[in-house]
């Protein structure tokens, strides 16, 4: 007797390629993909404010860094902080390292009250060093 059902199965198979390494890999990159993005940070770009005597870039190790975006976000070394939360994130950071300097770059489009309210916070926070970060003057503009 002949079973045409497991012949038909066995023909149907083996007709064309199998596609499960192929969704083995999408799988794995897809995978990837997600897991790259949870680590990668969002950089905050500002332009800063041009200064006659601006010094060179500020070495970025062992500092702490906030910056002000024109639109009024306040942000500790990257991370996004509502202002009610900011002395005490950088209280935090100083009760670390008393010593730490204090890196203010605020952009050159965000209101100066923006700016004060983070000096008002590294003040009460009680930061021995503040940096204010500034750049050149480009020389075609120079006086």
């Amino acid at each position: 007797m002949l079973n045409l059902s497991d012949e038909q199965a066995r023909h149907s198979a083996a007709a064309g390629p199998s596609i499960m390494p192929l969704l083995d890999v999408m799988l794995l990159l897809l995978i990837f993909f997600l897991l790259a993005s949870v680590y990668v940070q969002p950089t905050l770009e500002v332009e800063l404010p041009e200064a006659d005597h601006s010094e060179s870039a500020v070495e970025q190790n062992n500092i702490l860094t906030i910056s002000v975006s024109p639109d009024g976000d306040f942000f500790v070394n990257q991370t996004l902080v509502p202002l009610p939360d900011l002395q005490r994130r950088i209280e935090a950071a100083l009760a670390q390292d008393a010593d730490l300097p204090v890196l203010v770059r605020a952009d050159k489009q965000s209101a100066f009250e923006y700016f004060v309210k983070v000096m008002d916070a590294v003040k009460g926070a009680g930061a021995k060093q503040l940096i204010i970060e500034t750049q050149p003057v480009p020389r075609e503009k120079a006086p």
